[in-house]
């Protein structure tokens, strides 16, 4: 999201509040041009009501011009950011914890594997999962946004959403990650190598001389 434009600088608002009197006088140049039925007067004042209508669209057109520029220039040349936010190892471990559940539902969602296959994805993003959360842990402000030009903790959502995106992953699912399935608790163990050593020591696999 963009982040907000500073309030309306003075000449903004002045320029506002002078198109604003344009405008009441136009309409009370109008109304006493409705009421009379002299054509001179008719004429005179109808010159007027041109007059000021011009003035207010230009007032208008100014103000709007200013806000442009000052849009472009805050684009251009955005505020430094905060300084970075000390260090809170409590906070930081909390969001790891916080962010995990989310992610491995994501992940089980996309790549739950079938009992007859032996490739694991959903292992393999559970493992890069715990890896990009070792990384990200390293900066003080993980877990922190800026927000007007201070610290304040992001989000949980927001943070899953960007998580997934980094990792590959459907930010459609991470929206709605509160409404995915755990993976069941075997899914999340390290392989298991003792069927490949079994399989070494099996003399039946042996190829024969």
């Amino acid at each position: 999201m963009d982040a907000p434009f500073p309030d309306v600088d003075p000449a903004e608002a002045m320029l506002g509040q002078l198109a604003g009197l344009d405008l009441t006088l136009a309409r009370h140049v109008h109304a006493c041009a409705m009421s009379t039925e002299d054509p001179a007067e008719v004429a005179e004042l109808a010159k007027a009501y041109q007059r000021v209508s011009r003035c207010m669209r230009q007032s208008l057109a100014l103000r709007a011009r200013l806000k442009r520029e000052r849009e472009r220039d805050l684009r251009d040349n955005p505020p430094p950011p905060p300084p970075k936010p000390k260090r809170d190892p409590q906070r930081i471990a909390e969001r790891q914890d916080a962010l995990r559940t989310p992610v491995q539902r994501v992940v089980w969602a996309e790549y739950e594997r079938p009992d007859d296959e032996d490739e694991d994805e959903a292992g393999y993003f559970f493992d890069l999962l715990e890896q990009r959360l070792q990384v990200r842990a390293r900066d003080d402000a993980f877990g922190m946004v800026v927000r007007d030009g201070v610290w304040v903790e992001e989000p949980l959502d927001d943070h899953v959403v960007r998580l997934c995106r980094d990792l590959g992953l459907s930010e459609l699912a991470a929206l709605q990650w509160r409404d995915l399935l755990d993976p069941p608790p075997e899914a999340l163990l390290p392989p298991d190598d003792d069927d490949e050593e079994d399989a070494a020591d099996d003399p039946c696999l042996e190829s024969s001389a």
